[in-house]
């Protein structure tokens, strides 16, 4: 399973001639970056890259791994540089991963890489911490040119060395709409470190997590059964809007929101229920917002409102 370390990033149009020299359409297409054997593959002798050093053409990274004319890289040429300093099996990991996906910040002052068992010994190196681990064609990826584990083996690692970060990286990749619920029941099967707490952040999170209802849910529901009213899906998410209603009627797009007064009476609370409200109507759903003293006092008026908001948007294919 390895990566192509040769070309991973391709050159913008334009920026380097056609007829420019292979080692440096080589560098512009690695962020700057190559390695001593990428240099002899295009030709340059070993005594050559020895006087590019010595005349800063070349600018040590790491062992075997130089930029190219300045060390003034961004960011991605800084953490493929770390890739390529432990080999053509070695993934960029952990919050370093989870920078190049955006699913949050890289957090000390070292890249954190993965290699297969054996593949490379394990520990602390130029600036970069090594890891064992084993890898699968689901553990890994490539993003904008650099070698990266996976969204989901990602948001697993950084539970695991990062476990404050969980909920932030599960809710950034669902908001961003590259979580793959099947990826991580793929990673939730291991038995690898940090699979508890993503399970524990996914339980209030992901519909099928959901397993304990509040008071005023099971009233609701009661309430629906009484009336013969077709069941809705629980605290589900819409992946692709990033957020979950309370109450959802999918085929119908008709979602029910609850008004606490304990849990949404502060400032913060009250606009992130609008901004909910008006990101599921733009979206196309019907949105009734109910308290529970409206539940309990005037349950007949709420019982109507859903029927009425249910028999005005037939079931749609999903």
């Amino acid at each position: 399973m390895p990566h192509d370390a040769a070309e991973p990033h391709d050159d913008p149009a334009g920026r380097v001639p056609g007829g420019a020299r292979p080692e440096v359409r080589l560098a512009a297409r690695q962020y700057g970056v190559v390695t001593r054997g990428q240099l002899v593959a295009c030709g340059v002798s070993a005594s050559a890259i020895g006087r590019w050093v010595t005349a800063g053409r070349l600018v040590r990274l790491h062992q075997g791994v130089y930029a190219f004319g300045h060390a003034a890289l961004v960011p991605e040429g800084r953490r493929l540089a770390a890739v390529f300093a432990c080999g053509p099996r070695a993934w960029l990991a952990e919050t370093d991963g989870g920078a190049m996906h955006g699913l949050c910040s890289s957090r000390g002052g070292r890249f954190a890489v993965v290699v297969p068992h054996g593949r490379a010994r394990p520990g602390r190196r130029d600036g970069i911490v090594v890891r064992e681990s084993r890898l699968t064609a689901d553990d890994v990826t490539i993003v904008r040119g650099v070698p990266v584990t996976s969204v989901a083996r990602t948001i697993v690692d950084v539970a695991a060395r990062h476990p404050d970060l969980t909920g932030e990286v599960i809710d950034t990749a669902i908001q961003r709409r590259i979580y793959d619920q099947a990826a991580m029941d793929r990673q939730l099967a291991t038995r690898r470190r940090g699979v508890g707490r993503v399970r524990k952040a996914l339980a209030k999170r992901h519909p099928e997590a959901h397993r304990v209802l509040s008071g005023w849910e099971r009233r609701m529901l009661e309430l629906l059964d009484a009336h013969a009213l077709p069941r809705p899906e629980v605290n589900p998410m819409l992946v692709e809007l990033g957020l979950s209603p309370d109450l959802l009627w999918r085929a119908h797009r008709v979602v029910v929101e609850w008004d606490s007064w304990a849990h949404h009476r502060t400032r913060e609370r009250f606009e992130a229920d609008r901004a909910k409200t008006v990101t599921l109507q733009t979206a196309g759903y019907a949105v009734l917002r109910f308290t529970h003293r409206q539940t309990v006092d005037h349950p007949e008026v709420v019982v109507g409102a859903i029927r009425a908001a249910l028999r005005r948007s037939p079931p749609r294919s999903r």
